[in-house]
């Protein structure tokens, strides 16, 4: 059976992050998939996928490697990230590093519709990103956005095997993952929060008090993203709301998902909570207060929609009311067919055993980006001089 080494933030309590390794075996049953990520931290989801840790992974033999998806493409210190606890550079491992064991062991290494979550600075980093992708055997990233950054990045021809294609995220295949029984008679709306969007407190409350209200539906919170410090958050917006609504015990990727897929609505700032509403059918708004994040344009891109479902308030949302998010039946079939071709092209490239490219920036970037890190800081003590 061919063994694939699949990388991505699967030890972190999200909900998103957790759904790709469910939705890789989905797709490719018939190989034998092994999750890895920086640690292997067991999460709250009880039905999350069993995981090893990235030290673990580099000393084991595979047949291919697989990157993604999520906001994972970058290549920042652990000191900055939710790693900070450990030294080097997690997240760089989960793609750059992906690539090193691929190279050493002569397999295929493939993108599966990733992010690139930062800029590129600098000519190390430009340069470990570009050799990472140009030496992969296929590239896809889930928007434009991310696209885009790795062709400026090259400056010239990449001289890809394949062209960098844009697909939309892999989660669109939560309703055939795990399809609804049946379309409950379910009169409430589920919502997340988080303290980056929807902050004040007090006006969150007040918006979602109004919002129940309007629609005379009781409230549902899901806890999307713990590892963001939502559960804390939601708990102080919930002590000042006066309607009927409860926080729902979120340990369960598949029952967050059937929660979603069973409302009336859904609000929220989760990315894959609004992808989950839409592959269900059921009405959502994004709710983000700052400046939207590029996944979310691109996402809007890819599903055709307005750019009015993203509001800055649940006070805008309930507005808005009449105008949600919902996919088209064409729409639809275009994200089921990209999606489609998308597996075909990296299941063919998995059978076919296609060697990757050679790089030593690859093989060498632990020391590069550790050089270029301290370069960096010798470079701001001069600037304060």
């Amino acid at each position: 059976m061919i063994k694939i080494a699949h990388f991505g933030t699967f030890d972190v309590d999200n909900y998103g992050d957790l759904l790709f390794p469910h939705i890789a075996e989905f797709r490719l049953p018939n190989h034998d998939w092994e999750h890895i990520s920086p640690t292997d931290n067991i999460t709250v989801f009880k039905d999350g996928k069993p995981i090893i840790s990235f030290d673990k992974a580099k000393n084991r033999t595979y047949n291919a490697v697989v990157v993604g998806g999520g906001n994972i493409l970058h290549l920042l210190p652990n000191i900055i990230t939710v790693y900070n606890n450990k030294k080097g550079f997690a997240y760089a491992n989960l793609w750059v590093g992906a690539a090193k064991i691929a190279i050493k062991q002569k397999i295929p290494y493939l993108f599966n519709a990733p992010g690139i979550s930062k800029n590129f600075k600098g000519y190390l980093q430009k340069k470990i990103a570009t050799k990472t992708f140009s030496n992969s055997n296929y590239v896809a990233f889930r928007e434009g956005f991310s696209r885009q950054i790795a062709i400026n990045i090259a400056k010239v021809n990449l001289n890809f095997k394949n062209d960098i294609a844009v697909v939309p995220d892999s989660a669109f295949d939560i309703d055939k993952l795990w399809p609804l029984d049946a379309k409950k008679d379910s009169n409430y709306i589920t919502v997340n929060l988080n303290s980056r969007y929807h902050s004040p407190i007090n006006d969150t409350a007040k918006n979602l008090d109004a919002l129940s209200e309007k629609l005379k539906m009781p409230i549902k919170f899901i806890i999307i993203g713990d590892c963001h410090g939502d559960r804390a958050f939601t708990k102080k917006v919930s002590k000042l709301m006066e309607t009927k609504h409860d926080i729902l015990v979120s340990d369960g990727l598949k029952k967050i998902a059937h929660v979603i897929g069973n409302g009336n609505y859904f609000f929220g700032s989760s990315m894959h909570g609004f992808i989950t509403a839409l592959s269900y059918g059921v009405p959502a708004f994004l709710v983000l207060r700052n400046k939207p994040l590029h996944k979310f344009k691109g996402l809007l891109e890819l599903t055709e929609l307005k750019n009015l479902v993203i509001c800055d308030s649940f006070y805008v949302a309930l507005n808005s009311i009449k105008e949600p998010a919902i996919l088209t039946k064409n729409v639809k079939l275009k994200i089921e067919s990209a999606l489609n071709r998308h597996w075909e092209n990296i299941n063919k490239i998995i059978q076919n055993n296609e060697k990757p490219g050679f790089s030593l920036y690859i093989l060498k970037f632990e020391k590069l980006l550790s050089l270029s890190n301290k370069f960096n800081r010798v470079l701001n003590k001069f600037k304060q001089i």
